[in-house]
């Protein structure tokens, strides 16, 4: 689209594409593209909510959450994990982004931590199990390896609000 219009590579802004598609070709094409935009949000919004509320379902069949997520409409649906999901979707999309953000990143630094532990961990206990790559450094060299990510990792842990620290805490305990 830069190389069939005027405009600079500055130019291009949210929902940009649309009115470059409409100057160029015409009007209805950049019609188009705002549809087809929200229609493909639809269906990821709706993948994403059908995905997640399938495992909540798995995990209550598997006994790690209540009953009451293993329940199905009479067209196989979950409906109490597609009730909570939306739920949880209405109460952060009342939330600040910003604070949004810093939470799930919260959350996926701690789960970086974990990982590395349990690799630590794995190197210790299971040295010698068969596996398709291996690191060519000794624990000790795989550990200060790592350490400069686990520094960083609990540098920006600390850059975290009250009100991520409570929710992570509230997460975590929860489940």
């Amino acid at each position: 689209a830069i190389g069939a219009s005027d405009f600079e590579r500055n130019d291009w802004t949210d929902g940009f594409l649309a009115r470059v598609t409409g100057e160029v070709v015409g009007p209805w094409l950049g019609a188009w593209t705002v549809f087809a935009a929200g229609i493909s949000n639809i269906a990821l919004f709706q993948a994403e909510l059908s995905a997640d509320a399938f495992q909540l379902m798995g995990m209550a069949d598997r006994g790690h959450l209540p009953k009451a997520f293993s329940k199905r409409s009479k067209h196989g649906t979950p409906t109490n994990g597609i009730i909570l999901g939306t739920a949880v979707i209405i109460v952060m999309g009342l939330s600040d982004f910003d604070q949004l953000i810093e939470m799930l990143n919260f959350n996926y630094a701690i789960s970086l931590l974990m990982e590395y532990a349990a690799f630590i961990k794995l190197r210790i206990s299971k040295a010698d199990i068969e596996r398709p790559y291996r690191v060519p450094l000794n624990t000790v060299g795989v550990f200060l390896f790592i350490l400069p990510s686990i520094l960083m990792t609990l540098l920006i842990l600390s850059l975290a609000t009250y009100a991520t620290y409570i929710f992570v805490l509230c997460i975590n305990v929860v489940g």
